[in-house]
Parts: C-alpha cells; structure tokens; sequence
C-alpha cells in the first residue's frame, strides 16, 4: 500500500458487543458509521470484532485490542441490566475493579428521581477505577453533554444505540481521536462493468505506483456499474491519476446529493444548457422563499408520496430548508393506500431517512387524512404539494391555493406547477437523486398495483423476441406520461 501520510498512522480496533447483533437480532450500523468517521479524523480503523455478552471473553478481546491498537473503541453493552456487562469487561481487561463514581451517581440521581442505589438504573455509574470521564459540548443545542464517554486508557466506551453513538462520536470525535494525519482519496464512477475497464485500470495500478487503486462493482445502482477509489499522499498524485482515467469515460455522479444542496442545485444549474430548467427552478425557489417568508418552519409540512414529482419538490424544499434552517426537521406527511408497490414502501422508508424527515404516515383517502394530520399537528398551515399542470385537479391550483369548500383548512403551496416531464427528470437525473425502481422498469406514473402498468410508450422487443420496457427517463413524447395508468 502507497504511503498515505508522513507521519505516523494512528490505528484503530472496534469491538461490538452484544448477542443480539451475533443473532441476526439487531442490524450493526455502528461499525459503518465509525469506519467513515474515523478516517476523516485520520485514525486508520485495522479490525472489527463482534463478540458476545460474556464477561471473560469481554475483557479478553478488549485487552487484546489495547495491546495492539492506538485507539479502541467498544460499543453496546453500557446500561442498567444484567446483560450489560462493558464496564466490568473493560474493568477486567485492566485488571480493575469497578466502582460507583461519584459524578454520575450524582447524574443518575438526578436522572432517574432515586436516591435508592440498589436500583438499577446505578449500574450505570459502577464504571472501572481510576477510569476518565469525557464531557463536552453539544454541537447542536451548545448545551454541555449530559453523559459522558467513559474510557480506561486507551479504550473508549460508546453505547450501542446508533443514535446515542453518533451524537457522542460528533461531539467528542474531535476531541478524543484527531490526528494531524490527513487520508488524501477521491471515487471516480462509471457506467460501465468492473471487467471492462479492468484491463485499463491495470494499467493505471502499473503506472501510478504511489496511488492505491480499489474497484469496487454495483448491481443496483441506478446511475454507475464500478466505483473506483484512489488512495494517495497528495493530491496532486492523485489528479494525474484521474486525469489519465477520462479516457476511461467516467460520469458525473453524487454519493451524497442530500449534503450542501442548494449549493449543488445551482453549480448544476450553472452548466445547465437548458434555459426552461434553469427558469422553472428559479420559480419554485422563488415561491419556496415566499412560503417561508409567510409561514414558520414549523407551519409548514411536505406531503411526500415517493413519486418523482414529489422527489423533486422534496429536494427543492428539502434544500432551502437545510440552507436557511440548519438543524432543524423539516415536517412531511404521507397519505397511503391500501394497496402500495413494495418498490415505492422500501423507497418511502430510506428517503425518510435520507432526509431526516420528522415524518407521519396517515391511511387515505386524501380528505379524511388531510382533516387527520391537521388534527394531529394543528400548527400546519401550509402544506407543500408534488402538483404539476396535467395532473387531476391541477387545473383549479395556482402556486398558492387554500383548500376548497369542506376540505379541511389549509393553504396548498405547489412550488412545481409549471414543470414539465422532461424537467423532472433532467433535474433527478442531473443532481443523482435516487427515485423508486419502478421507473426504471418502464412506469412513468405511480398510482398502486391495481391502476398502474409500465409504460406502453416504452415497450420494446429484446434480441431473444421478449418484451421489455425503457426507462421512465427515455420517454420522448411527455403527453403519454400517463399511458402507463388503467
């Protein structure tokens, strides 16, 4: 491997605790989320264990870590029940004996509204001797942390809840784990298979000796087939790599177009050559401005159904909110049907996440579950809407329309009215937005499985006579977007 840096790598080893992740129980996203973390601090994460809620084998492997890493990081088992068994563990490892410490008995007092010490809760304070407790500051509220990282040298004890983990690891990360390495590394996406470019990349691995080359090939994606990493000391190795790559005919392509979007939305914009875009999208920032000028954060919800109009209106959104309200959940709802494609379920559940949505799901149809959320979250007075002219109703909407007759009362912002399918979709595609797989199988408008087939229009005959459908995205004439409706 190419020497990253001229210093000294710090090494790092994560031991996961817990028979629940050994039991296929519980999903590991800890170790993901440290591996990442780490190395953007410079720590060079070199194994990761998983191990069960047994005392001995606790203290072992942790003891056998400290010997042979700079940092150690634990996570899971820390709590007020018999099988959290980390603390007493990591006391062993050291040849310690556990303790109540003062501070957090005080904490847990506090806490739990007990001053009794044979409840349990005070198991959480039983921490080894002599070990250190790390406080810090609250990145987002700038209120100090409440519990700390306990650690016994070289050691650091993280809970297992990916929530409370990360909130420790970004607050304490800095403190307790940078280096003054620096990893120097790019990704570089193509749509074309692993084994076609190997021949080339072999030769750029012979040729570029102080860069390390990884080829990585993807399945599912719906924009690249092989990612391909570079790995060096300076950047200027690597941009002589990547430049000899062009030939290679790589794609522009965003891992993570939900990071700085609107600043992404208007460097796209920028090489933008279709004027139309350009004009629709400043329009729907202009009437997002103004929904946000008339109506706090909080007033406001998305209604979001996992359709690539609704996408589009969500990044948008999603994008002045992030801007102008950092640290702040922007609210959505999601009315449902009774019957719903998987696709779209699976798709509703990542993009929630993805956006960190303060999200609430209420069974259709539309009116009944309108008059629902509002009696739910009675501050809501705008609702934000994925409607384009074409679409039912669209005819009686204007960017800002209050709600008809006995609908329940609410003003409809639709940020997207005037954009066509060709601007939905040189938009998605543009900025890497992810979209539900069923468009990629021919459907260019979702409704359920009982109202919605692929696409006619995108019907054709593979070499072996069977039929098969083109992307939503390759559909020529945008007034049969709706064909694919019955």
């Amino acid at each position: 491997m190419a020497s990253l840096a001229p210093l000294q790598v710090k090494r790092a080893g994560i031991v996961v605790i817990g028979d629940e992740i050994l039991k296929g129980q519980t999903q590991d996203t800890n170790t993901f989320f440290l591996a990442q973390n780490l190395r953007k601090l410079g720590v060079s994460l070199e194994r990761v264990t998983v191990i069960p809620d047994d005392l001995d084998i606790i203290a072992a492997e942790v003891k056998n870590f400290a010997n042979n890493f700079d940092f150690v990081i634990t996570s899971g088992g820390i709590g007020p029940t018999h099988d959290d068994l980390t603390f007493e563990g990591v006391a062993m490892a050291f040849d310690r004996k556990v303790e109540h410490n003062p501070k957090l008995v005080d904490l847990c007092k506090g806490w739990f509204k007990t001053e009794d010490m044979t409840q349990p809760c005070f198991k959480m304070a039983l921490i080894p001797s002599q070990a250190q407790l790390n406080f810090g500051t609250d990145k987002v509220t700038g209120k100090p942390i409440l519990y700390p990282i306990v650690s016994v040298e070289n050691v650091f004890i993280f809970p297992g809840i990916p929530e409370l983990l990360q909130r420790a690891f970004n607050n304490l990360g800095e403190t307790l784990f940078k280096t003054e390495t620096q990893f120097i590394s790019s990704e570089v996406y193509f749509a074309k298979d692993e084994l076609s470019l190997t021949p080339r990349l072999n030769q750029l691995v012979k040729s570029h000796s102080g860069v390390t080359f990884g080829s990585y090939p993807v399945w599912s994606n719906q924009y690249f087939k092989t990612k391909i990493t570079l790995e060096a000391a300076t950047e200027d190795i690597i941009e002589a790599a990547k430049s000899e790559m062009k030939e290679m005919s790589p794609i522009n392509f965003d891992p993570n177009p939900m990071e700085n979007s609107l600043d992404k939305i208007k460097e796209f914009l920028e090489d933008c050559n279709d004027e139309n875009l350009v004009q629709v999208v400043d329009h729907s920032f202009k009437t997002i401005e103004e929904c946000f000028t008339k109506y706090e954060p909080e007033k406001v919800s998305v209604c979001f159904n996992g359709g690539k109009d609704c996408i589009v209106m969500l990044h948008l959104v999603h994008a002045y909110h992030q801007k102008y309200f950092p640290g702040r959940k922007l609210k959505s709802f999601y009315i449902s049907e009774k019957k719903t494609f998987s696709e779209v379920d699976r798709f509703m559940d990542t993009t929630i996440s993805r956006y960190n949505l303060h999200n609430k799901v209420f069974e259709g149809p539309m009116k009944p579950a309108l008059a629902k959320m509002l009696e739910d979250d009675p501050s809501v007075a705008a609702t934000i809407l994925g409607v384009r002219k074409g679409d039912p109703g669209s005819q009686y909407m204007d960017t800002f329309s209050p709600t008809d007759g006995d609908w329940p009362k609410v003003i409809r912002v639709n940020p997207i009215l005037d954009w066509k399918y060709n601007n939905i979709w040189a938009f998605l595609r543009g900025l890497s937005l992810p979209y539900p797989s069923l468009y990629d199988q021919g459907y260019t408008s979702l409704g359920n499985p009982d109202n919605t087939i692929p696409n006619p229009a995108l019907s054709y005959l593979t070499d072996k006579g069977e039929e098969s459908f083109k992307p939503a995205y390759m559909l020529e004439d945008s007034t049969l977007e709706r064909q694919g409706r019955i």
